[in-house]
């Protein structure tokens, strides 16, 4: 058992560095997979024959709340694989977006609901979601 200074000395930098070496292992938010996924979707002859209408955040709604809007582009997203029965790339893109938007740290009081967003086609949606994710991986990858 150590006593006085040296105890001290080790507490004190269990105290200081642990906190400071963990710090780097939080996971960044950055998925470049994801910007491959939403090109496939983009890409996706039946997706564009869908009639359907998303709710889309703009690049302003992710500068002032990137959390809750990677959140909503996951929600719609949901949206979409239902109302295309079966895609796989939207499946992955949705746990990708849940991810990611977990990985960010935000208060969500000062943002929209997903519901106040302007209803856009699925090709809209697609394009502002790939220019979100592009603006988020070259800030956080």
């Amino acid at each position: 058992m150590l006593r006085g200074r040296p105890t001290l000395a080790s507490v004190l930098l269990c105290c200081i560095c642990l906190p400071v070496l963990t710090q780097g292992n939080k996971p960044k938010p950055c998925s470049r997979d994801s910007i491959r996924h939403v090109n496939k979707l983009i890409n996706d002859k039946d997706l564009k024959l869908l009639d359907c209408m998303l709710y889309t955040p703009t690049t302003g709604d992710y500068k002032n709340c990137p959390r809750s809007t990677l959140n909503c582009f996951a929600d719609e997203v949901n949206v979409l694989i239902e109302e295309s029965n079966k895609n796989i790339a939207a499946q992955r893109l949705y746990g990708m977006l849940k991810a990611l938007a977990g990985r960010i740290d935000q208060s969500e009081s000062e943002c929209l609901q997903c519901e106040s967003h302007k209803e856009e086609k699925v090709e809209k949606f697609l394009s502002d979601l790939l220019e979100i994710l592009k603006q988020n991986n070259s800030e956080h990858c």
